[in-house]
């Protein structure tokens, strides 16, 4: 650690720059991926506690209840079914009144839930692609400094007239530095990213089965 804190002194400024700036897009990367597991580990639990308190119910009951946390991918998509209905008083011969909900073609239906999922992923999946943007880039800026570093080594050659290890070794310490932090920074936000993603996939699968499921449920409500 002592050795490469020494290197990263005696850097120069540029390669000190490229380090700094990927340590600052690592700490960013890293911030990400905290955050966005302690999300996704919140919606599975929170979604597994709503399906069990809905899945005796017919969907007609579901839409009667008021369901929360109202940010959770289901809850939101059963809002988005009740904001498209109406609700409707009848009073019978005898004068009491009971209400319904009228809903809109399934068709209809479907294509308004269908959008608000593809909003539910977008502002599930913000920022992911940042850890993308860092897998590719870091390696980059990485190499920039290795090419500083080469570039160092054969300037003091020149100048010493010389290709004296002292004179060398400097130059190649850095441009080995940047390599090892862009490829420190890149690495772990390759993982994240598919991790993400793949978690993404998994509830964008899971959604679009809740959504046939429940108007499955809505469509034989309404024919009994």
């Amino acid at each position: 650690m002592q050795n490469f804190i020494d290197m990263f002194m005696n850097s120069s400024i540029l390669s000190k720059g490229i380090i700094l700036i990927l340590i600052v897009i690592s700490a960013y990367c890293w911030g990400i991926m905290y955050f966005k597991w302690r999300r996704f580990a919140k919606i599975r639990r929170e979604s597994i506690k709503i399906l069990k308190k809905v899945e005796s119910l017919r969907a007609s009951e579901i839409l009667s209840i008021n369901l929360t946390p109202r940010e959770n991918p289901i809850v939101r998509l059963l809002n988005a079914v009740k904001s498209e209905s109406t609700i409707e008083q009848i009073r019978d011969e005898q004068g009491f009144v009971s209400t319904r909900r009228i809903l809109p073609d399934i068709e209809a239906l479907k294509e308004r839930l269908d959008a608000e999922m593809d909003v539910i992923l977008s502002d599930v999946e913000s920022r992911v692609d940042f850890l993308a943007t860092t897998a590719t880039v870091a390696p980059y800026l990485g190499l920039l400094g290795t090419v500083l570093g080469i570039t160092q080594s054969f300037w003091e050659i020149g100048t010493h007239s010389t290709a004296n290890i002292a004179v060398v070794a400097p130059g190649l310490a850095e441009a080995l530095i940047t390599t090892i932090v862009g490829l420190i920074v890149a690495i772990p936000a390759a993982i994240g990213f598919n991790w993400l993603r793949g978690y993404l996939r998994e509830l964008a699968t899971d959604l679009q089965h809740f959504t046939k499921h429940f108007l499955v449920r809505l469509f034989k409500d309404k024919i009994r």
